[in-house]
């Protein structure tokens, strides 16, 4: 039991030791009588050991106590008191503590000694003065914001009210120049109209968007609801539907006039704008019924000449009842002369397109009449890449351009001579070099025609593989155009089920589609070879 009370002793001795705080014990005399270790290491005399001497002095290097001393405190009133005092460490610099002071006493609760804990809040007091100036500024800070806040609400009052003012005085100017603002209106809107039909001529010649164009501008230009676009065929003396704006594709398919016939057959033919209040009175419209069920009634018909020359009629209408005044003509009669010169301009570049591709095609024609084993390939390939294109679901438009596209993919060969291209044994790798550049030389070819540009990547990549093993890119999946996908099938089945030079007899149909099967995912497009396999199967 002794032993045991003398190692709780040790235990709490060590523990007073060696505790992240000073202690001190001291006397009624403030004479220290004990000191742990961090005491020890903080206040320590230099000169011996501390014990026996006034604390005052050792601490604070004072002939008394200091004033206020809480252990002083602690001996008159029995009670735990509390102080902040500073002191110089052992290194010389001044250092702030946090004193604890408890009373300890005897049997007859006299107070005999205290026990002071001192902690060291030098750091503390630092970072509570750097928070309290961070929180002084931040202060400041929100003042100066809240005074700009201020100036800024102010500022904008007075805006706000200027803004007022020149709203008013913008009606009033308005108002009493209306008149000139609408006809500068009109003039602005007309001059839009001519510089944007210009524009879209010169980057694109398509004759059918180019009249679409022109009934969106004339919409606009008129404060219209739709607008249609009849070009006048001269050889057959009729005015057909080319395009139009705001209309239904039943009203935009209605047949050719005749000149003299209704309303724009009859500004053809006298050469003058003719304009209805309201078709449902008149009985020169040719269907009444289908301007009823599109809502129209009011329409301005307005002649397009070039070089004194008929080129067609633009006819715009007004879903509510109006009167076209002779100021709103106007700029109708200006436009509908330089929509005019496009359209012509746009037939003529048509013509030369066409001129340009047929020359192609008859080269085309004239390399496979030399050719025995080619005679009739592109035919062949454009048919089943058409049936293919069907299959799978691709609109009228891409399939009009997969027709061009089939009929000269195969251009870029007249530039390959006849020895390589009717080599009856395996080609050298120059050869195949060389064979392996015609869709490129067909892309260069076709380049000029601006309505064969969608067909240009058709051409130039369909002896792309879909695993990436073909030429001239070696484009894999996707990347590869749909269309140059579908020709490059019917273009293999076509070489498989023809006479070639470079084998002995060409593939059954049987053969050639087993071919195509067992070369989906490798070769060809899985959804491609899929669809002119059942394609081609309903045929047999």
């Amino acid at each position: 039991m002794k032993a045991l009370i003398n190692h709780n002793q040790f235990s709490s001795k060590n523990i007073l030791k060696n505790i992240g705080i000073g202690l001190c014990l001291l006397d009624r005399n403030l004479h220290i009588l004990w000191v742990n270790s961090v005491h020890k290491e903080w206040f320590d005399d230099k000169n011996g050991d501390t014990r026996g001497k006034s604390c005052y002095k050792t601490f604070q290097h004072k002939t008394h106590p200091c004033r206020g001393c809480p252990t002083l405190k602690v001996f008159k009133t029995g009670r735990i008191e509390r102080a902040v005092r500073s002191a110089i460490s052992q290194n010389g610099k001044r250092r702030y503590y946090q004193l604890i002071v408890s009373p300890i006493k005897d049997k007859q609760n006299k107070v005999v000694q205290a026990l002071e804990l001192v902690e060291d809040i030098t750091d503390k007091l630092i970072q509570e003065k750097e928070k309290n100036n961070i929180i002084y500024k931040l202060k400041k800070s929100l003042e100066h914001l809240l005074s700009a806040n201020r100036r800024i609400h102010k500022e904008t009052n007075k805006l706000k009210k200027i803004n007022k003012l020149i709203a008013k005085l913008k009606d009033r100017i308005y108002k009493k120049y209306r008149y000139e603002i609408s006809e500068l209106k009109l003039a602005e809107e007309e001059l839009q109209g001519i510089l944007k039909i210009n524009t879209a001529f010169g980057l694109n010649s398509d004759l059918k968007k180019i009249s679409n164009l022109i009934s969106m501008l004339t919409c606009r230009i008129m404060h219209t609801e739709a607008c249609i676009i009849r070009l006048f065929d001269e050889k057959r003396g009729i005015l057909h539907i080319e395009g139009g704006w705001g209309l239904r594709k039943n009203h935009l398919s209605l047949t050719p006039l005749k000149l003299g016939e209704s309303i724009s057959g009859r500004v053809a033919k006298i050469g003058r704008p003719v304009v209805v209040d309201d078709l449902c009175k008149e009985d020169i419209a040719k269907c009444p019924e289908i301007a009823k069920k599109e809502g129209l009634v009011s329409v301005v018909a307005m002649p397009m000449v070039c070089k004194d020359k008929l080129v067609g009629v633009i006819s715009t209408y007004s879903r509510r009842p109006r009167h076209f005044t002779e100021e709103e003509i106007k700029p109708l009669s200006v436009f509908a002369s330089q929509a005019a010169v496009a359209v012509q301009e746009a037939r003529l570049c048509e013509d030369v397109h066409i001129t340009y591709f047929n020359i192609i095609h008859s080269l085309m024609l004239a390399m496979e009449a030399r050719d025995p084993y080619t005679r009739g390939h592109a035919d062949r390939v454009t048919s089943y890449s058409i049936e293919i294109a069907q299959e799978m679901g691709l609109s009228e438009n891409e399939i009009e351009i997969l027709r061009y596209a089939g009929e000269v993919h195969d251009v870029g060969k007249i530039a390959i001579s006849d020895l390589i291209l009717n080599k009856p044994g395996k080609l050298t790798p120059t050869e195949q070099a060389i064979i392996e550049v015609h869709p490129v030389r067909g892309a260069e070819m076709l380049e000029p025609l601006q309505f064969l540009r969608p067909a240009i990547p058709m051409v130039k990549h369909h002896h792309e593989r879909y695993d990436g093993k073909g030429y001239p890119d070696g484009l894999d999946k996707e990347r590869i155009p749909l269309m140059a996908r579908i020709m490059a099938c019917a273009d293999a089945f076509d070489a498989m089920t023809s006479d070639r030079p470079y084998r002995k007899c060409r593939m059954t149909i049987k053969e050639a589609l087993l071919e195509i099967k067992e070369n989906i995912g490798t070769q060809f497009d899985p959804k491609v070879a899929r669809a002119f396999i059942r394609i081609i199967r309903k045929l047999q």
